[in-house]
C-alpha cells in the first residue's frame, strides 16, 4: 500500500514514476481529496478525504482511518505500507501496528526540514515503528536523524527519472532559450533569477526566458522584464518539449525562510538526460546529482551576478553548451527510474522476509 497526504500534485511526478515501475501491483491511498488522477492514472486508488471531513468527533478520526485502511489492506492482501512524504504518516500507524506490517517512509525535503519548524516532534511515534526511512540524497540523512530516526534505518535512494521519456536531442537552432521548471515558491530562487535576467537580456537581446510552474510567487515570475513567458501547471510533455527547446536549463535554488531546501532537484536530472547543460546552485542535495564543470555550472546560492555570468557563458559559447549537454545522458542514466524502482523492490524484499 502506498500512502500519501495528497495524491498527486503535478510537481511530484517522480512519485508516480516510481510506483508504476515497481514489481508489485500498487494500492494507492491519499489522505486528502484525490487530484490529477487523469495526469497520473492508477487503477486501484482511494481517498480518506471524506472521513477527515465528516467523522465527528475529531478524536474518533484515527479509529476511523485505521478501520478504513485495515479493511482495504485485508481485501488487497497488503503486506507492506510505503508512506511517500512525512505529512500525515501518523494516519498509517494504527494499521501498521494492528497488522504488524513493515512501514517504509520516504522523506523528500521540507517534510524533514521546514516542517519541523511548524509541527512539534511530528515523527516521535513513527520513529518507533518505521522499518526503513528513504531519503533521496546524503544531504537529508543528517536531517532525518535530527528528526528522531535511527541512522541505521536510513537509506539513500535517489528519486528516479524516466530516461526513455527525457532523452537526448540536439541543441536547437535559432534564438537561444533559457528554461526554468519548478514551483513558484521561495526555495526555487525566482528572486535570484529575476535579479539576474536583465543582465543576461542586455548581453543577449534575442535570448528568451521560459518559466514553467505554478505557485504563490507567480506575480514575481510575471514581473521579470524582457523576453519572458510564463506557463502555468504545464503537462509533463510540455516540460519535456520546453527542455528540448532550451539552450540552457536554470535552477537557482536557495534556502528559504522556512528552512525549505532542495533534496535532489529532479529537473536537473531531466535536463541532463535530455543533453542540456544546467546552471544550478551549491545548495542542499543538488551537488550530488550534477557534475560541476562537466554537465553543469554550479554557482553559489543567492548570487544574481554569478547566475547571470554562468547563463551568459553558455549562451555565448555554443560549443561549450553542446559539450556539457552531451555529457549529461550517461550521467543521468545512473538515476533511471527502473534502477531506482529495482532498489526499492529489493528493500521491500528485505523487509518482507525479516
Amino acid at each position: 500500500m502506498h500512502f500519501k497526504a495528497d495524491w498527486l500534485p503535478s510537481s511530484e511526478g517522480f512519485v508516480y514514476d516510481l510506483v508504476r515501475h515497481l514489481r508489485r501491483r500498487p494500492v494507492i491511498v491519499g489522505f486528502n481529496r484525490l487530484q490529477n488522477t487523469d495526469r497520473f492514472p492508477i487503477d486501484d486508488v482511494h481517498s480518506l478525504g471524506s472521513l477527515d471531513r465528516y467523522v465527528r468527533p475529531v478524536a474518533a478520526r484515527p479509529i476511523a482511518f485505521t478501520a478504513a485502511l485495515g479493511l482495504l489492506a485485508r481485501r488487497r492482501r497488503v503486506a507492506l505500507v510505503h508512506a511517500h512524504h512525512g505529512y500525515r504518516v501518523e494516519a498509517t500507524l494504527g494499521l501498521v501496528r494492528g497488522l504488524r506490517l513493515p512501514l517504509v517512509l520516504s522523506l523528500h525535503g521540507h517534510d524533514v526540514t521546514g516542517y519541523l519548524e511548524h509541527v512539534l516532534d511530528p515523527y516521535r511515534e513513527t520513529a518507533a515503528v518505521v522499518s526503513a526511512v528513504v531519503v533521496p540524497s546524503r544531504f537529508l540523512v543528517e536531517h532525518a536523524v535530527a528528526a528522531g530516526f535511527d541512522e541505521e534505518r536510513v537509506r539513500v535512494m535517489p528519486s528516479g527519472i524516466d530516461t526513455s521519456f527525457f532523452s537526448a536531442s540536439p541543441l536547437p537552432d535559432g534564438d537561444p532559450v533559457v528554461v526554468f521548471v519548478g514551483r513558484f515558491v521561495a526555495k526555487k530562487g525566482l528572486d535570484t533569477l529575476a535579479a539576474a535576467w536583465p543582465k543576461v537580456q542586455s548581453s543577449f537581446p534575442a535570448a528568451r526566458l521560459r518559466l514553467l510552474g505554478y505557485g504563490p510567487l507567480e506575480p514575481l515570475a510575471r514581473s521579470i522584464a524582457g523576453r519572458v513567458s510564463v506557463e502555468i501547471a504545464p503537462e509533463r510533455r510540455t516540460v519535456r518539449d520546453a527542455i528540448r527547446g532550451a539552450r540552457v536549463v536554470v535552477s537557482p535554488s536557495h534556502l528559504a525562510e522556512d528552512d525549505a531546501a532542495e533534496s535532489l532537484l529532479v529537473v536537473n536530472l531531466e535536463a541532463q538526460a535530455s543533453a542540456r547543460p544546467v546552471v544550478t546552485t551549491r545548495h542542499g542535495g543538488i551537488p550530488e546529482y550534477v557534475r560541476d564543470g562537466q554537465t553543469a555550472i554550479v554557482i553559489p546560492e543567492n548570487d544574481p551576478e554569478a547566475l547571470a555570468d554562468a547563463i551568459a557563458e553558455l549562451l555565448g559559447d555554443e560549443e561549450l553548451a553542446r559539450r556539457m549537454g552531451s555529457a549529461g545522458p550517461a550521467w543521468a542514466s545512473r538515476f533511471d527510474v527502473r534502477r531506482t524502482a529495482a532498489q526499492m523492490d529489493s528493500l521491500y524484499d528485505e523487509l518482507l522476509v525479516a
